[in-house]
């Protein structure tokens, strides 16, 4: 077993108003139900840069090391694991579930849940996330990946691997509908980051695709990634209301609509009329889910939703059922990672240019590029 308590390298957050310190800091040592983990690559968000100065205001228990999902190595094992060993490739799930109540829950270095029982979790024992070398994490949110399998005869690298929490945002909304294969999916916007690989995992999940969104370069784009599937239409949306919901209604090619919508409106889109559309757009009891970030109250015509018996609800992230799922659709080859998903730019930095880092990150704007953290 490893020795504890040697030094590592971290970025630890003091303040808001000022920007990450890189110290030197006792690395963890993995206690029963827990393994320490050696963080290979970490995804970096858009937006974090904006949790980490206040102007996305998540609650955050400081000092404290931040983070994203990552990929990485396990390094060490409390006394009671069974399945993991040191040397594994393992997915590193960020969202730590309290073990006494599942529904409490934190998303490990970036969100506090913002309530009594979730500000524990993050106070206490999950306060230093991704952003260091060694990480310590609880043994159920590791996952095992086929490192022969992804590296030697995929030939994916390690930061192709950091990008699957990205699909794995709108596959958690998709799955909690019962997405089915030879199903009509809307989504929309569908030329971000999330809306771009929500395109990629519907396909795989065997769905009939509608990429909606208002700018008609990424949708070419989006085109161009899927050339070889004929289950692909993309469909430029309007400012009017009437206009979306023939459009959308021509695009699915049944009388009755498309059987799915996934909503991914942004903070930009509020008092959009989006959703209105596609309540119009689907079939009598279809499916509709909001994983978006769009502030204000939502405005849906009442009689359609009732009438037609339609399923409206919200989907936060994913279920550990997902990430299994996820991984297998990748390992078998449904699911394809890196240029093949149309991932054609990936900047990496260290620890010491993480300011670099989250402001690279900031810019993206859509599909085809990712930033990731290597410590």
């Amino acid at each position: 077993m490893a020795t504890a308590n040697e030094n590592m390298k971290a970025l630890v957050l003091h303040q808001r108003d000022q920007p990450m310190a890189l110290e030197t800091v006792r690395r963890p040592g993995a206690k029963a139900g827990e393994a320490v983990v050696r963080i290979l690559a970490a995804d970096i968000v858009p937006y974090m840069l904006e949790v980490l100065n206040g102007s996305r205001p998540y609650p955050l228990s400081l000092p404290m090391t931040p983070g994203n999902t990552a990929i990485g190595r396990i390094f060490e094992v409390g006394p009671d694991a069974v399945h993991l060993t040191p040397g594994q490739l393992v997915f590193c799930d960020i969202t730590i579930r309290a073990r006494d109540n599942p529904s409490v829950t934190i998303l490990f270095g970036i969100h506090g849940g913002g309530y009594p029982a979730a500000k524990k979790l993050m106070d206490g024992e999950w306060r230093n996330a991704t952003y260091a070398e060694y990480t310590r994490f609880p043994l159920e949110n590791l996952f095992p990946l086929n490192e022969d399998l992804l590296l030697n005869q995929f030939h994916y690298t390690i930061n192709d691997i950091c990008i699957m929490p990205v699909f794995l945002v709108p596959f958690g909304g998709l799955s909690e509908v019962d997405v089915k294969p030879g199903e009509i999916v809307i989504v929309a916007p569908a030329t971000g980051r999330y809306g771009g690989a929500a395109v990629g995992v519907a396909l795989a999940m065997g769905a009939t695709v509608i990429a909606a969104g208002r700018n008609k370069a990424a949708l070419e784009a989006l085109e161009k990634i899927h050339a070889s599937s004929y289950r692909l239409k993309t469909v430029v949306l309007t400012d009017d209301l009437e206009s979306n919901i023939e459009i959308f209604r021509q695009a699915a090619g049944k009388p009755d609509g498309a059987d799915v919508f996934l909503d991914l409106s942004p903070p930009a889109a509020k008092g959009s009329s989006l959703l209105s559309s596609a309540v119009k757009a689907v079939r009598a009891k279809g499916r509709c889910v909001i994983m978006g970030g769009m502030p204000s109250p939502i405005d849906v015509p009442y009689l359609d939703v009732m009438f037609k018996s339609i399923r409206l609800q919200g989907r936060f992230m994913y279920d550990r059922s997902h990430i299994e799922q996820l991984i297998q659709m990748v390992e078998s080859g449904l699911l394809p990672l890196g240029e093949k998903a149309g991932v054609h730019t990936t900047e990496e930095f260290d620890l010491a240019s993480v300011n670099e880092a989250l402001h690279a990150a900031g810019m993206l704007s859509g599909w085809g590029a990712h930033v990731v953290l290597k410590p």
